[in-house]
C-alpha cells in the first residue's frame, strides 16, 4: 500500500506528467498536429519516464523479432491533462509505409 508521500503508478507505467495546455481544443478527423505545453518540472518528469522505458527496452535481446517490435507508447488523457509513458508492441509495418520513409 502506498504512503501519502509515495507516487502510485499503474502497472506497466514508467511515469506520468501533467501538461498545462493542448491545442487545438477540439479534435477532428482533419487534425494533423497536437500541441502540448508542459512546465519545466513536468518536462523533467516526462524525460525521466521516457529514460526509464528506453533503459528497460535496451535490456531486451535486440536480435529477436519480438524485441525489435517493442517500443514506447504515450497515453494522452486530454480531459485529465496527463501524459503517461508505457512500453508496448508496435504495429507491424506495412510494406508501403516502409517504402515511403526511405
Amino acid at each position: 500500500m502506498a504512503r501519502n508521500n509515495e507516487v502510485r503508478m499503474k502497472e506497466g507505467s514508467f511515469g506520468a506528467c501533467t501538461f498545462d495546455s493542448v491545442s487545438p481544443k477540439a479534435l477532428s478527423a482533419s487534425t494533423t498536429t497536437l500541441n502540448v505545453a508542459l512546465s519545466f518540472e513536468e518536462a523533467l518528469k516526462l524525460n525521466l519516464a521516457i529514460d526509464e522505458a528506453v533503459h528497460q527496452l535496451g535490456r531486451y535481446h535486440r536480435a529477436t523479432r519480438a524485441a525489435k517490435r517493442m517500443g514506447v507508447r504515450f497515453v494522452i488523457h486530454i480531459n485529465k491533462k496527463r501524459v503517461r509513458v508505457l512500453k508496448g508492441r508496435l504495429a507491424p509495418r506495412s510494406t508501403n509505409a516502409s517504402r515511403q520513409s526511405q
